[in-house]
């Protein structure tokens, strides 16, 4: 048998084949048309047999066609990869963030409950100093002292007094250091006595009635209030002053 009977049979095999066949993906029936030089069929496919030419054209059109749609491919992969690995990627940074942010908030937390504790023990410093105080004063001007200084003929001094002296002296001491350590914390008490009510400083619980100052003045502090940080950490309780209603006067 002859090498043309060979193809012969070959090209009639593959008419055979493919003739109840749609074209390939990728390759449709003008293509293949084209590459035959005929028109197209209706059903898509060529109207006549091919040669091994238009064939092996054909093929190289397929090959050629197959290479693209997988480079097309690999670069969507990588693309989606690329795009896919970026978050995991970032998983730990912002882990890593989160972190940071939960351990500011706890140590701000904890500083915060130092400072109540630490606000809480001045205002009881500042109310034993003051009755510690008014201790000293009362004792100093008791009449006994003057009884003892008319019988001895001099100022007998008095245990009481110089122990009351002792413990305002300690109490001034410890709220000094206090103050230094609520100042090292930049803690700052708000000035409150004598200034114009600021509701965003001060809590009004109490009002007079006075001419004597103007209308919103801060008359008297029942608990000092602060800031940290510049941001009010405990707000002032204070009394303020009120003008008094018509044909009423207060001094």
């Amino acid at each position: 048998m002859s090498r043309d009977e060979l193809v012969r049979r070959f090209e009639e095999w593959i008419d055979g084949a493919l003739a109840g066949e749609d074209p390939p993906e990728g390759i449709d029936g003008e293509l293949l048309a084209a590459l035959a030089d005929q028109e197209p069929a209706e059903d898509g496919g060529p109207s006549r047999p091919v040669d091994s030419y238009t064939l092996w054209a054909a093929m190289t059109a397929l090959t050629h066609e197959v290479k693209l749609q997988g480079r097309a491919f690999k670069e969507l992969h990588t693309t989606l990869g690329a795009q896919a690995g970026r978050p995991v990627d970032d998983i730990p940074a912002v882990w890593r963030e989160r972190e940071r942010d939960l351990q500011r908030e706890a140590e701000r937390r904890a500083r915060r409950q130092m400072l109540a504790a630490l606000i809480d023990l001045r205002d009881r410093l500042e109310r034993g100093i003051e009755s510690a105080r008014a201790v000293e004063s009362r004792l100093s001007t008791e009449g006994g002292q003057r009884w003892l200084a008319r019988v001895f003929g001099r100022r007998q001094p008095d245990p009481h007094a110089e122990s009351v002296a002792a413990l305002t002296r300690g109490y001034e001491l410890g709220l000094a250091r206090l103050d230094q350590t609520l100042d090292d914390l930049d803690v700052r008490e708000i000035r409150c006595k004598g200034q114009p009510f600021d509701p965003r400083l001060m809590n009004a619980i109490d009002k007079e009635d006075t001419s004597a100052v103007a209308d919103g003045t801060v008359l008297e502090v029942y608990r000092s209030g602060y800031e940290w940080s510049g941001e009010v950490f405990r707000p002032a309780q204070v009394k303020v002053s009120c003008q008094p209603a018509s044909g009423a006067t207060h001094e």
